[in-house]
């Protein structure tokens, strides 16, 4: 019996070439992968960024309820807090606020204050952002409850814009 011997030349080229065009692709794979991270890695920066401002929006409004605010000396007695639904952003000018049709006197003067300092921190901390603040029906124990939605310019996303809505009790 006599074996025949077959040459294989350049098969072992073949193979290092199929795994070279495999490590590739999952090269440009994970080379993509990374670019989308970094992507939503920034969006969720600004998410995170709005979820801390519209906390701090919940502060400022909790600490205006305080009965003992109004000097009264009673809780009972105390008029309701501002409404600060009231408070709107500049239709043109965004760094501005309006708080004309809150009244008068230091209940307007608090929520006029604290929505201009907070609109000047969202304006800085998000870019291109407007809020909207409403009230909505049902007052709790005479106090009111909000719906807060912040949105910002997020050109990382397929609709460019985000937004970040909370209700505040």
């Amino acid at each position: 019996m006599r074996k025949t011997r077959v040459q294989q030349v350049g098969v072992a080229l073949i193979e290092v070439m199929v795994s070279v065009a495999i490590l590739a692709l999952g090269l440009l794979g994970m080379a993509g992968m990374q670019a989308r991270s970094l992507m939503m890695n920034q969006s969720s920066h600004y998410r995170s960024i709005a979820a801390d401002l519209a906390g701090d929006l919940a502060d400022r409004i909790h600490a205006n309820r305080s009965p003992y605010l109004s000097g009264s000396g009673s809780a009972t007695s105390a008029p309701l807090p501002p409404d600060f639904s009231k408070c709107t952003q500049g239709s043109t000018d965004k760094s501005t606020t309006s708080c004309l049709a809150q009244g008068s006197g230091v209940q307007s003067y608090r929520a006029s204050t604290e929505i201009s300092e907070w609109n000047t921190t969202v304006r800085a901390q998000l870019p291109s952002a407007t809020w909207s603040l409403t009230k909505e029906s049902g007052a709790i124990s005479g106090y009111y409850r909000y719906t807060l939605s912040i949105t910002w310019l997020d050109d990382r996303t397929t609709a460019g814009n985000a937004t970040y809505s909370v209700v505040i009790e």
